[in-house]
């Protein structure tokens, strides 16, 4: 939410379901590994020159595909660089337990919401969390591993030691890192001096969340660092509010949503502390999270193709707002819609990414660099991070 001059995560429901990345099993061996997102891993840049980056591991699962029970006892997690090891992690016995101790409730979430932890695609119909013995059919999962590095890593790579009975059983696989910003040109979505509330940086909470782990939310700043004149009890208080919402490269409308409505009860309300608003908020969100509804979380949107697999995404717009619709051909800065606090908002912003596929749900996100912008104060271009007050030119 964008209040006070800070953006507490807006849309944090869109998820990706990824795909499966199958263990590169050793003969005899029955152990499955499954990463999401799958095909490969995208860090962000930490500094101005991107030589420091920061990666995010969302989630693998560790599963047994055979009949006798296998005991795990060791997972290492490796970046590599030209097939040679550069980091290692080790989750030992006490960490086995404490993510095997997890895997219920994570279970339970993802029951509830299937998307979340990337639902099916690493946890299949069938299979039962737990461990660190795993019966067949029975996985492990470890979610939201961070890393940081100053020297480029081109690979991660997952390797399973355990034993069934007496006999040794290990696996490993590995899934690319991708470094690097999208390939497609962009400009920014808006025009004039923005607030960038929440970017691709560890405490954003978009980060772990694969469709819009590089998503920014951005809003517009007024007197007294506020986001609002007056009380903030109407949309229209809002200086972003109504603000034309623009295409940022050339592509293909393919996937649009207008005349959801918009909620003033999600707005914060005076007086009342940002801990009570987030209890308030959160009750608002599981009720989103139960509604069969895709478009709950996004709004209104507009998602375009540029090619290349690069789609990007325009949400929360207002209601009868859109101007396009899905098969037309549209130039960077052509006019979407406005903006609005349509769809799991707490206050009017936009919430904008590119990822993978034309999905604001299904896809996994790809950093974005902009041509137009100006980062105030900044010392020289470098990627976006939360609080940034930004200017097109």
């Amino acid at each position: 939410m964008l209040r006070a001059a800070r953006l507490v995560g807006i849309w944090c429901a869109a998820l990706f379901l990824a795909g499966a990345v199958w263990a590169q099993e050793q003969p005899q061996s029955s152990i499955a590994i499954r990463f999401c997102p799958t095909g490969q891993l995208r860090p962000y840049p930490l500094d101005a020159r991107g030589r420091m980056q920061a990666l995010l591991l969302q989630a693998f699962t560790v599963v047994n595909q055979g009949e006798a029970p296998i005991k795990l006892d060791e997972i290492d997690i490796s970046l590599m660089t030209k097939g040679q090891v550069v980091d290692n992690r080790v989750q030992d016995a006490e960490a086995l337990d404490r993510w095997a101790g997890n895997g219920p409730p994570i279970q339970s979430v993802i029951a509830k919401y299937p998307p979340e932890y990337c639902g099916n695609a690493i946890v299949p119909t069938g299979i039962v969390l737990g461990g660190p013995v795993l019966q067949r059919n029975q996985g492990m999962i470890v979610a939201q591993e961070v890393f940081a590095y100053d020297r480029p890593r081109d690979e991660l790579r997952v390797s399973v030691h355990g034993f069934s009975g007496a006999r040794p059983v290990t696996a490993s696989t590995s899934i690319p890192i991708l470094a690097g910003f999208a390939k497609n040109h962009f400009v920014f979505p808006l025009i004039g001096v923005w607030y960038v509330g929440e970017a691709p940086g560890f405490h954003s909470a978009h980060r772990i969340h694969p469709g819009e782990e590089f998503a920014l939310d951005i809003g517009q700043l007024g007197e007294g660092a506020r986001t609002y004149r007056g009380g903030g009890l109407s949309f229209r208080d809002y200086y972003a509010y109504g603000a034309s919402v623009l295409a940022a490269a050339d592509g293909r409308v393919v996937r649009t949503h207008d005349g959801q409505g918009e909620n003033p009860g999600a707005l914060e309300r005076p007086g009342e502390t940002s801990d009570t608003y987030l209890v308030r908020h959160a009750a608002e969100l599981d009720k989103g999270m139960a509604t069969t509804d895709p478009n709950w979380a996004a709004g209104n949107y507009v998602m375009i193709d540029h090619g290349g697999g690069e789609y990007s995404l325009y949400a929360h717009l207002q209601p009868g707002s859109v101007r396009v619709k899905v098969g037309d051909q549209v130039r960077v800065g052509a006019v979407l819609g406005k903006l609005g606090s349509s769809g799991n908002s707490s206050e009017p912003h936009l919430h904008f990414q590119v990822c993978d596929r034309p999905d604001p749900f299904l896809c996994a996100g790809i950093p974005v660099a902009f041509d137009n912008l100006t980062i105030l104060w900044a010392d020289g271009p470098r990627a976006l991070q939360s609080g940034d007050i930004v200017t097109t030119r």
